[in-house]
């Protein structure tokens, strides 16, 4: 049961006041303030998600393509502290933030090509999307499993997210060449979109009371330029989240 005082964090947005099943919520972390707690739900969400599509397991490697932006610096954090051996690739001047992070190794995309030096890897997190599925496919071990963030969805997805019939069709027909793509190559592929889920909210926020994550906050902005915001967020090259505030 959830009192009066309680501090809570729950996946919403643009709404000052909002009515939410308490299924969805999670207490946030008593170090947090309520800036910092704001950049946790919907990419911890994602991540969680994303894990247990491929059912992670401890010990195994995960490549994060692009993950150097808001995503990588909580996909991380949480990664390694499900015991996953994590690489990811970017530009050079985000190196350093993301070895912090508990990066196991990071690949410059500018003087390296990780189709051409990672092999045998079990899971992929796609941030990218477009041709780099491909080389994302090629990296992997036979029945590892790629998620994606950015492809377009599949049969499999509109199932699991019990959509009606016509869309699982439609969906699986815009998805067709991804599954052919990864049914080549002998793994698995699956495309994500957040939901809302209280368990694994907690799961996250039990993991940073654990280890003291600090979310990364990039940029924080009064409700009345919210349009700034999402000009920002638009524009990519984010070192952490884009947090409103209604104070």
């Amino acid at each position: 049961m959830f009192l009066p005082d309680c501090h809570l964090t729950v996946l919403v947005a643009f709404a000052e006041y909002l009515a939410v099943d308490y299924h969805a919520l999670a207490l946030v972390p008593d170090y947090l303030t309520d800036i910092k707690a704001a950049g946790v739900p919907l990419t911890s969400l994602t991540i969680m998600q994303s894990l247990e599509l491929m059912e992670a397991k401890e010990g195994k490697t995960l490549f994060i393509s692009g993950g150097t932006g808001s995503l990588g610096a909580m996909a991380i954090p949480l990664a390694k502290a499900k015991g996953l051996i994590v690489v990811t690739n970017g530009s050079i001047g985000n190196k350093e933030r993301v070895l912090k992070l508990g990066v196991d190794r990071f690949i410059d995309y500018k003087t390296e090509d990780y189709s051409q030096t990672l092999s045998q890897v079990d899971y992929v997190l796609d941030t990218l999307g477009g041709s780099e599925i491909k080389k994302q496919f090629s990296i992997m071990k036979e029945g590892g499993q790629l998620v994606s963030l950015r492809a377009m969805p599949n049969g499999s997805f509109a199932k699991r997210m019990k959509l009606p019939k016509w869309k699982q069709i439609a969906m699986g027909l815009a998805g067709r060449k991804f599954d052919k793509l990864a049914k080549k190559y002998g793994v698995g592929f699956h495309f994500v979109f957040v939901e809302a889920n209280g368990r694994q909210l907690q799961e996250v926020a039990d993991i940073f009371s654990e280890l003291q994550i600090k979310p990364s906050i990039d940029r924080v902005y009064k409700f009345a330029d919210v349009n700034q915001a999402l000009d920002k967020v638009a524009n990519g090259h984010s070192k952490g989240k884009t947090v409103l505030t209604f104070d």
